[in-house]
């Protein structure tokens, strides 16, 4: 009798250990998802404090363009807003990334002094959106497939229900066609 005891302290120790790890492991994995979303979030901050100050050079310059540039600083503060839902935030920074596009395209734009300056750091901060957009998707991939491997995804079921599989960054159907120049 004390045999099996002593057996059921070893395996629900062991089973304790393991759903301790799980739990642990899940835990720093849905922090590494949301550190890198706030990755996203940081250089999107940047490229508005750069576009504010792109609007502002352009409403000294050139009165004509500054309809464009109200509507995309509109996006961007509404982007602002909907921080706490993620795919809020995917959409809106999918529709400021199209209307950037067309807004560079102007040719109004090329003749404002200091434009090409604040563009080259608009194009740094677009480099460093991407790259922050991938690092975001691999921590993303990482943790879905961790919660969907056995016996983690198991375990997460049964116990830890605040654990859900996450959404990727994608680009919307239109920003996958080629854009006309």
């Amino acid at each position: 009798m004390g045999n099996i005891f002593v057996f059921l302290l070893i395996v629900l120790g062991f089973l304790g250990y393991l759903v301790s790890q799980i739990y642990n492991e899940l835990t720093r994995l849905n922090s590494r998802v949301d550190r890198n979303f706030s990755g996203i979030d940081t250089q999107l901050s940047r490229r508005h404090a750069v576009i504010k100050k792109l609007v502002a050079s352009v409403g000294r310059e050139e009165k004509s363009v500054i309809n464009q540039f109200e509507a995309l600083t509109k996006l961007i503060e509404k982007a602002n807003l909907q921080r706490g839902n993620q795919q809020a935030v995917f959409d809106t920074e999918n529709q400021i990334s199209r209307m950037w596009n067309q807004i560079l395209n102007l040719p109004q734009l090329q003749s404002i002094r200091g434009f090409r300056d604040l563009n080259k750091q608009i194009a740094e901060i677009e480099e460093e959106i991407a790259a922050s957009r991938r690092t975001y998707n691999d921590s993303v991939e990482r943790f879905n497939t961790y919660l969907m491997s056995f016996p983690a995804g198991f375990i997460a079921q049964l116990l830890f229900k605040q654990f859900q599989q996450k959404t990727y960054f994608q680009a919307t159907a239109e920003e996958r066609q080629d854009i006309e120049i």
